[in-house]
Order: C-alpha cells, then sequence, then structure tokens
C-alpha cells in the first residue's frame, strides 16, 4: 500500500470526466510529469482530470445538495436514519465528510500538477492560457468550498513533491479567500467567454466573474464580514450582465433541459455533466434518483429521500409557479399514472426539482442519473447583485429593485406570452355512484397540457387537485369526469392571474434596507431552492444556528406524528455546525493528515 502511496506523490491520475462535451481523451492510468504535458493532448487530459472533482459522490455528484445542505428548506425523509451529516451527527471519521474533503484535495493537488507543467508544452499560446486559466479558476473553487464548510483549512499552491510532505498548519481565513480571490481576478483573463462554446460545463468568463460575486458575497458575510466587499459583488455580477445573459422565460424549463441534456448558456451559466456512453454511467450523478419524487424504474428509480418542510410549502406567495415545481403537487401511483396531493399533505412532497420522467438518456439506471447539476444561474447572480446593492447603499435603488423583480416576474409567470395555467379546479357538483375517482380531462381554452385527479368521499367527487398546470391557455378549459362508476360530477378550471396582476418590489411594500434584505434573503430561498446554496446563505448571514432550532420546534410541534423525524438535523445542531468537522484522518492524493483544530 505504501509503495502505490509514494508512485501517486509523482504521479496525476487522469480520467474521464464530466466534462467530456469539449474533452474527448482516452483515460490513461498513470502519467509522470517528467514525460508528460508535453502536447495539447497532455493539457487536455490534465485538465480533464481537475474538472473530474466536480462529478463525483462526494462532490456535485450527491453530498454537496443531498447530505451537506440540509437546512429549513427540506429534510432528509429517511426515519430509519439516526447518524449522518445530513443529521448533525456524526464524527469526524464519517466517509462522506473524509470523501469530500479528499476529493476536494486531489482536485487541488492534480491543478497544482498542471500548473507547474503546462508551460513546458508545445501548444497554441491561447490554447495554453485558457487550460491555465481553468486550472487556476478550479483550483481556487475547490479552496472556496473546503473553506466554506471546513474554515481555517491547509493552503497548498505546490504539487506534492515528497513523501515527507505530509503534515501542514491550517492557513487563516483570510489568507485563504485573498489567495482565492487572487487566482479567480487572473482567471478571468485568462478563460475564453461563455459565447465560445455551447454547453454550460467550462469554466469561462461568465462563470469567474459569476463565482468571484458569490465569494466575495461570502466574505461580506460570516465569518469575516468585510462589508468592503459588497462592491466588488456589485462589480462582478454586472460583468456577468454585460455577456448577455438573460432568464429563460419558463422557471420549470430550466430543470427540464437539465433533465434532457439541453443547454442554455443565457441562464444556467455553469453546470456539472453528467453523461452516459454505450450503455454504461460514466460518471456518478444522483441528481433526482437520490432526491426527486419516489418513483419506479419505468418512470425512472428515485429514493425520493428528500422532502420539503411545511415552512419552505407555506413561504411561497399564491400564484409563485416556483412552489409546485421545487416541491411536488403530485406522486405516481402503483399504475406510474400522477395523483395529486392534497392540501394537508405537506411533508409528503418531494424535492422536485429534477424529475427523472424528464430524462431521455437511456437506459435509465437505479442509482445514477445523466441530469446536470447547476453551479451557477443568471438567477443567482441577479439577485446577488440586488442584495449587495442594497448593503452599500442602506436603502433599495433602482438597480437593486430591477435585478430582483427581473427574478420575480419569471416566477409568476410574466414572461410568459399572454397566456395563462390552470391554477386550480373548483368542483361544482360532486354527483353520486362514485365507487372510485373518475379520470379528469381537461380540454379546449387555447391550451394544452394541464392534468389533474379527483378525489371521492361517500361517493362523490370532493377535490381535484392540479398535477400539471399545462401551458398556453386564453380562456378556462372544460373540466369532464369519466369512468369510476358514478355520474353528475361537475367543475370549472381556475386560470392563474399571470398577465395582470403585479408581484413587483417597490418601495411601497418595501421600503427600507430591512424591508428589501428580508425580500431579497427569501426569494434566494424561493428561487434557488435544493441547489446547494440554503446552509451556505444562512451561515453566511448569521441565522443558521437559530433558523435550525426554530423549523426543528415548529416540526415537533405541528408536523403529523409520522414525520416529527423531521425535525432531527435542527434538534442536533449546535453553534460549531456552520462548519463541519475536519476529517480525523483523511488520505488525500499526497496522503494528506491534517490535526483536527478547532472543533
Amino acid at each position: 500500500m505504501m509503495k502505490r502511496i509514494l508512485i501517486l506523490l509523482f504521479i496525476s491520475v487522469i480520467t474521464l470526466s464530466s466534462c467530456k462535451k469539449f474533452l474527448e481523451i482516452a483515460p490513461t492510468d498513470s502519467l509522470a510529469p517528467a514525460n508528460y504535458y508535453n502536447t495539447e493532448a497532455d493539457i487536455n487530459a490534465a485538465l480533464t482530470g481537475v474538472y473530474d472533482v466536480l462529478g463525483k459522490s462526494a462532490t456535485y455528484g450527491r453530498n454537496f445538495y443531498f447530505e451537506m445542505d440540509v437546512a429549513d428548506d427540506a429534510f432528509i425523509a429517511l426515519s430509519s436514519w439516526t447518524q449522518d451529516i445530513g443529521l448533525y451527527n456524526y464524527n469526524p471519521s464519517d466517509t462522506k465528510l473524509t470523501d469530500a474533503w479528499t476529493t476536494l484535495y486531489n482536485g487541488i493537488n492534480r491543478a497544482n500538477m498542471l500548473l507547474e507543467n503546462i508551460d513546458k508544452a508545445t501548444m497554441d499560446a491561447t490554447k495554453k492560457n485558457a487550460a491555465k486559466g481553468e486550472a487556476l479558476f478550479l483550483r481556487a473553487y475547490y479552496y472556496f468550498i473546503l473553506t466554506s464548510n471546513w474554515g481555517n483549512v491547509p493552503l497548498r499552491l505546490n504539487a506534492t513533491k515528497s513523501p515527507s510532505d505530509v503534515n501542514f498548519a491550517n492557513t487563516p481565513y483570510k489568507t485563504i479567500y485573498a489567495q482565492i480571490v487572487s487566482d479567480m481576478e487572473k482567471a478571468a483573463d485568462m478563460v475564453n467567454p461563455i459565447a465560445n462554446y455551447t454547453y454550460g460545463s467550462r469554466v469561462t468568463k461568465s462563470v469567474v466573474w459569476g463565482i468571484l460575486a458569490r465569494v466575495n458575497l461570502k466574505m461580506a458575510g460570516a465569518p469575516l464580514n468585510d462589508a468592503s466587499r459588497y462592491a466588488e459583488v456589485v462589480k462582478w455580477a454586472e460583468k456577468v450582465k454585460t455577456a448577455g445573459h438573460s432568464l429563460n422565460p419558463s422557471y420549470s424549463q430550466v430543470f427540464i433541459n437539465m433533465c434532457q441534456d439541453k443547454y442554455d448558456t443565457k441562464e444556467v451559466i455553469w453546470e456539472v455533466e453528467f453523461n452516459k456512453k454505450n450503455g454504461t454511467q460514466e460518471e456518478e450523478g444522483s441528481l433526482g434518483s437520490i432526491n426527486g419524487i419516489g418513483a419506479n424504474a419505468t418512470i425512472g428509480y428515485s429514493y425520493g429521500a428528500k422532502h420539503a418542510t411545511e415552512r419552505y410549502y407555506n413561504s411561497f406567495e399564491d400564484g409563485d409557479l416556483r412552489r409546485d415545481w421545487n416541491i411536488s403537487p403530485y406522486y405516481y401511483g402503483t399504475d406510474n399514472s400522477r395523483i395529486g396531493y392534497g392540501p394537508t399533505q405537506i411533508y409528503n412532497r418531494y424535492d422536485a426539482k429534477w424529475r427523472r420522467e424528464y430524462e431521455t438518456a437511456t437506459p435509465k439506471f437505479n442509482g445514477t442519473t445523466s441530469i446536470n447539476f447547476p453551479l451557477l444561474r443568471y438567477a443567482d447572480v441577479l439577485l446577488m447583485l440586488a442584495e449587495a446593492e442594497n448593503e452599500i447603499n442602506n436603502v433599495p435603488t433602482t438597480k437593486a429593485f430591477d435585478a430582483v423583480n427581473e427574478v420575480r416576474r419569471r416566477a409568476f409567470g410574466k414572461t410568459l406570452v399572454n397566456f395563462e395555467l390552470v391554477k386550480s379546479i373548483s368542483v361544482t357538483a360532486g354527483g353520486s355512484g362514485y365507487t372510485a375517482a373518475p379520470t379528469v380531462t381537461i380540454s379546449g381554452g387555447g391550451g394544452t397540457g394541464a392534468k389533474a385527479t379527483a378525489v371521492i368521499a361517500s361517493n362523490r367527487v370532493s377535490a381535484v387537485y392540479i398535477t400539471d398546470m399545462g401551458t398556453g391557455y386564453t380562456s378556462a378549459p372544460t373540466v369532464t369526469f369519466s369512468g369510476g362508476a358514478g355520474t353528475g360530477a361537475t367543475a370549472t378550471a381556475v386560470l392563474t392571474n399571470t398577465q395582470t396582476a403585479n408581484h413587483d418590489l417597490t418601495l411601497a411594500n418595501t421600503a427600507t434596507k430591512d424591508d428589501f434584505r428580508a425580500a431579497v434573503r427569501k426569494e434566494r430561498s424561493l428561487e434557488l431552492g435544493y441547489e446547494g446554496l440554503r446552509r451556505f446563505d444562512l451561515i453566511r448571514w448569521g441565522q443558521f444556528y437559530s433558523t435550525m432550532k426554530s423549523i426543528a420546534n415548529e416540526i415537533s410541534t405541528t408536523a403529523p406524528s409520522a414525520y416529527t423525524y423531521a425535525a432531527k438535523s435542527g434538534q442536533n445542531v449546535s453553534e460549531k455546525d456552520t462548519l463541519f468537522a475536519i476529517p480525523a484522518a483523511e488520505l488525500s492524493l499526497n496522503k494528506l493528515i491534517i490535526p483536527n483544530k478547532g472543533w
């Protein structure tokens, strides 16, 4: 074993990664720096290895949006679990914790090795410069994830050279963040513009600018609390705007596109890509499989292991189309039909942002999916701009209002072109003789796609629940019932009011800095829920501990008895859980051993 580790000290392990759209490189078992990094193919293969980290189960293949982002919007719906990172009940030897740490340092070591050797390669100077910028940015990004989750961590800017190089001290926050910002700012001038690519998995200028906004937003919050960084947030966010980005008119389509392996780089600026090839899964993506709407193999198997909290469900305003996309309005019956949830069935509902029924790549595996994970969306950039602009000026400005309202207008359907959706169905007569729920048919009204399921009580239709709001309606469609052995039930459809209703934030309804701050923080939750950012946001706002204790009390006292276990995470949280424990004994590419300090 030690011999193998010593060999690894002098090699870069290169594998096919989630970036195969732009790097078609055959895997190589081991690459010695002395006789490698000489050609463009060598550099591309090495760069693939740096990107590879993003698609691992330990990072965005699963952990970063599942176990490591449990906050007030969702809970791990596995009642038998009593110990896990996501329950904030674990020890520093937890394998998920160690795997995440090790994987990130592997990526850093690969980046260091590439940066140290790239200049000797014979290749086009422009391409070399771009590759160097991508490696520099990815190294900085991995450090950003490390310090956000673990605090003061070891800063290594050189590849491992010696087996004796195994113990080193943690580096203070300020030093790490200064290095992150420096590296990213250099990378911004080196990488290509996003317009050069038709896919979103490559590091581009828009990616670097957007992540620099996020880094500076974190620096402005806890634990550094450096308010001077808000100006940097605005600067970098505005640079993203100049690159011509825009929101997809349909919120749900953003995530359907990911399920269907379609790219919209105007909206989804950076994503981790998961691919299938020759009937096998190349990467370890679990998006829509570990979470998503619980389903069987026909639809695309999903454990449905993350459910929404009632607080999150109720935080959406009436008419906000994001609610019933982020949170499932239905589940699948034994015949794979959609069955709508009743109004009291909140804790039953899944984190539903990515739905395997839309996944087009085949075969559909049980444990993994080909659904891409979004690392940076334009909506996030707009909300970062709005937040920082408000903090700088101590009052909401026109620029801040414009940014947040661009997101809100899409959320309430204002960007849809002159049509409405079916919001609800009201039963006008229950009929009689129904021994089974009748089939609901929605027709006419100029639109398509609206679906609903009926519920019966005492042989009458008692309610109808929408499972798909459809699209394109210019007038209320007709609702009819068939089957179920009964007769006489009637109902009317109610359309959304997207085209005439105004949901903008204004000085009239959000007059002060504190008002706007609360509004934009809520907007981040509604827009970016389940995208691995909620815990990050609560921590930088200094609200994580209090929020988790509050949601735990709410769940334990108001949730149905079958779901009171959902309070576990909040009940277990302590103030130290704003950071994860540094692994007790971690092995990275260089046999990295870090003392467990400050936990």
